[in-house]
């Protein structure tokens, strides 16, 4: 069986700033396939859209910790939006939308919704907050140091 792949390479990857938003903090970083990140509508609508996501984090059955990143990744078929929280100690969630780089203003769930797909550049953050978490929450499990995670953010 013959594979075609496109061939890797690097994917500009930001961290933006925390937002608090309803109690719960969240990191904001973007992807981009371009020079620069462009959507910036987008990320100004994911942005705004946070209270709506974080009220439905917050209503989980699951046990929260007020601790999430949110990604906006520009990719080849349009904007993906990964919203990422810890629930259960050790667990990560996620809930991933789209926004049509020709509809900034529309983000609906993600166009593979049921499939919560991740890529492999957005694998990069999981990979940094995955070793933030452990260091500093699950490493104290008597007490958490989940500011500091917080302000535990990827630089690239």
């Amino acid at each position: 069986m013959r594979y075609q792949f496109e061939p890797y390479t690097n994917r500009k990857i930001e961290y933006l700033k925390n937002v608090s938003v309803n109690d719960c903090k969240i990191k904001i970083y973007t992807i981009t396939n371009r020079g620069g990140f462009e959507s910036k509508k987008i990320l100004e609508n994911s942005i705004n859209k946070l209270p709506f996501w974080i009220s439905d984090i917050q209503n989980s059955s699951l046990q929260t910790y007020n601790c999430a990143f949110l990604i906006v990744h520009e990719a080849r078929e349009g904007v993906l939006i990964l919203l990422c929280w810890w629930t259960r100690e050790n667990m990560l969630e996620t809930k991933i939308y789209f926004a049509d780089f020709d509809n900034p203003s529309e983000i609906n769930l993600s166009i593979y919704n049921p499939k919560q797909l991740v890529c492999i550049w957005e694998l990069q953050i999981y990979a940094h907050e995955r070793k933030a978490w452990i260091e500093h929450v699950l490493s104290h499990p008597n007490s958490p140091k989940f500011e500091i995670y917080m302000n535990d953010y990827l630089i690239q």
